[in-house]
């Protein structure tokens, strides 16, 4: 521990002295200096009578001085151990504090039945040890979370919901390659659907491989040879599921796989499959691109696009009025130029939009607003289109306010282009979850934790908390 005159300490820690500011040195060197002192007087015989007087005079004074520093050093030393030790009790509090909190979450969390115990408003404490420190721990629940969330309601013509992927995603030039193709149907209607048919509009040159389809069927599909709006032939694939009665719960999936052959030159192969109830309006779009060499360009051939959407906070706690901004997000992913005429949203039941908030580079004019089915719906008509250029990336953004109860929220939102017979669909997507909350506080001696926990179906969060002494 470095000290100055024998009274400031705590300033500067480390071995060397070269840490300290000028004006500080160890109690060590201090002594040292008094023992190097010593040792010169007593080999006085080198001096002279004169120098031994001055020597004497000077060991007195310096004497005078280190005696009252070295016992200042040392009953500061017994008071900087003092002093460390109550540290380290304070500490030791904090961190079973932090503890208890912790523990807190753990019971609101994982305890079978303790949060559903909890009333509202009704303070519940027990108490616990931890690092032999008696913690009293009280949690009040401020708002209760919801129960098991209801799967959300889609587009009411939209039931069935279509993935596919491909491997390899690459290949070389002119070398004959089979490509694997895995479609995954998912049901996100809340009630129960029959799946029929599944297309599969292969892209040109590539041929269906006989004997390959496994998952929900083994059957070959019926193949019909058709052309495109280029002029080229391709493979369209139809798997006939009726008579196998295949019926979809809310939430389930079924899968397909199947492969295929081609020798392909540069460039890249698109792939779209669809469903039966919906037909295209279930389809997935040109996707599971393969790319064969190194073409300029990564976009699909044709027409295609890819909508999305987000929102920020996606988390919230319950019954808190709050902000909330929502970003639709067009991308042109085909090497055609295509023109937007349309955008609707629907908003979650208890949104409202907030006038003048749209903005980015399709519009910033407010959109129609219209009531349907307990929910907003916003249209921005776009006259003249917006057009979207090949590989363009445009959005839409919007903010809409609402205090929630716990739940979670759904948006949907659908994109007309002049170009598709269908529009372009995000699904039940860019969902807010609104928490219960239940405030906590650990308490030990003088000291106390303070947090707010969110806990909601399946989820659960310490959303902040602070120490008091």
């Amino acid at each position: 521990m470095k000290i100055r005159d024998g009274r400031t300490a705590g300033r500067c820690l480390g071995p060397a002295e070269s840490n300290c500011d000028e004006g500080f040195f160890t109690k060590r060197n201090a002594i040292e200096s008094k023992g190097r002192m010593t040792t010169s007087l007593q080999n006085d015989r080198r001096f002279t009578p004169g120098q031994r007087g001055v020597g004497l005079v000077m060991a007195l004074v310096l004497l005078a001085v280190a005696v009252p520093l070295i016992t200042g050093a040392l009953a500061l030393a017994s008071n900087l151990s003092i002093d460390s030790g109550v540290k380290e009790r304070i500490l030791k509090r904090q961190y079973s504090l932090m503890g208890a909190t912790q523990y807190s979450v753990y019971r609101l969390a994982f305890e079978s039945g303790y949060l559903d115990s909890l009333a509202e408003g009704v303070p519940d404490s027990y108490s616990i040890v931890l690092n032999g420190e008696t913690i009293t721990l009280t949690a009040v629940k401020i708002v209760s979370p919801s129960g098991t969330p209801q799967f959300p309601k889609s587009d009411n013509s939209r039931r069935l919901r279509v993935f596919k992927e491909v491997a390899p995603a690459t290949t070389a030039a002119a070398t004959l390659t089979t490509f694997n193709y895995s479609i995954l149907i998912r049901n996100e209607d809340d009630e129960a659907e029959q799946i029929t048919k599944v297309h599969d509009g292969l892209a040109p040159g590539f041929t269906y491989l006989a004997g390959s389809t496994t998952g929900v069927t083994t059957s070959n599909p019926s193949i019909t040879l058709l052309t495109n709006g280029e002029g080229e032939d391709y493979q369209k694939l139809v798997w006939n599921l009726a008579p196998l009665h295949l019926t979809l719960q809310p939430g389930e999936s079924l899968t397909l796989n199947f492969s295929a052959q081609a020798t392909l030159g540069e460039g890249n192969y698109c792939n779209e499959s669809w469903a039966e109830p919906g037909d295209l309006l279930t389809s997935t779009g040109p996707t599971a691109k393969v790319t064969v060499g190194s073409p300029a360009q990564t976009l699909c051939p044709g027409e295609a696009a890819k909508v999305t959407k987000d929102v920020s906070p996606a988390v919230v706690a319950g019954g808190a009025l709050n902000t909330y901004t929502y970003t639709v997000h067009v991308a042109n992913t085909g090497a055609e130029v295509l023109h937007m005429s349309l955008i609707r949203d629907m908003l979650p039941a208890g949104f409202t939009y907030v006038a003048g908030s749209t903005t980015g580079d399709i519009t910033t004019a407010d959109p129609q607003t219209t009531l349907q089915q307990g929910r907003q719906r916003l249209d921005w008509t776009l006259s003249p289109t917006v057009a979207a250029q090949p590989g363009a990336q445009l959005t839409l953004t919007f903010q809409t306010q609402a205090a929630l109860g716990p739940g979670e929220y759904w948006n949907e939102a659908w994109i007309t282009f002049d170009e598709f017979s269908y529009t372009l669909y995000t699904w039940p997507s860019a969902v807010v979850t609104a928490m219960g909350v239940v405030s906590t506080t650990a308490a030990a001696g003088t000291m106390t934790s303070n947090a707010e926990i969110w806990v909601g179906s399946g989820m659960y969060g310490l959303a902040g908390w602070y120490i008091t002494r």
